[in-house]
């Protein structure tokens, strides 16, 4: 399979989402398409201008399980590798110190036969904890140490976010769960969404993971 660059793979890498199931499965169909124009952005289909666009990514879903088990899931580092990263992808490793100014560090890897096992990291800092109800965090792509890299010297297009200021709100609906996830401030444009499918994927793999306990 062709090896893909690391721009559309690092998007992923930036959304908390959010870590999940072990062992490699086969890349999705998917998952090729949202990758299918990234040379084109990387040689300046996408550019950046004094009135640019913005717009909150926000998704909204319903779990089968009550807002305990959800919270757990994105706070405890053995319920986030269940389920972080997009279809086909794992995370091998997750570091959360959870408290407001506790940093947090999630790793997830490609799969072999799609982009050579690649490893990519995600950090940021808990800003606002409201025990079953809100987390507010910052998030941007990192080193396997934590420390903060240039999206620009990734690859990224120059209007890709540093840092991703975001939120999670939890909210009771009987014995289920209605969470909503915000990433603020993305540019409109094909980044933007393709972050949005790549954080759909990880709710899908959640409620999954979710499913199975």
């Amino acid at each position: 399979m062709k090896r893909i660059n690391s721009t559309a793979i690092a998007i992923f890498a930036a959304l908390i989402s959010s870590a999940l199931v072990a062992g490699s499965k086969p890349a999705s169909a998917e998952i090729e398409s949202l990758f299918a124009n990234t040379q084109a952005l990387e040689e300046g289909a996408m550019t950046t201008t004094a009135n640019v666009e913005v717009r909150d990514l926000v998704i909204t879903r319903v779990f089968d399980a009550p807002v305990e088990r959800v919270w757990k899931a994105w706070t405890d580092p053995n319920y986030v590798m269940r389920w972080w990263g997009p279809t086909g992808f794992t995370s091998p490793s997750c570091k959360i110190d959870f408290r407001e100014g506790g940093k947090f560090l999630f790793h997830m890897r490609a799969p072999k036969d799609f982009q050579g096992g690649q490893d990519f990291y995600t950090s940021g800092v808990y800003k606002k904890i409201v025990r079953n109800k809100l987390i507010e965090f910052s998030q941007g792509l990192s080193d396997k140490d934590g420390n903060r890299v240039d999206p620009v010297k990734m690859g990224m297009p120059p209007d890709f976010p540093k840092e991703i200021p975001s939120a999670l709100a939890f909210k009771a609906v009987g014995n289920k769960t209605e969470l909503t996830a915000t990433e603020y401030g993305w540019t409109i444009g094909q980044m933007r969404d393709m972050s949005e499918a790549g954080l759909s994927q990880c709710l899908d793999k959640l409620a999954e993971a979710l499913a199975k306990q």
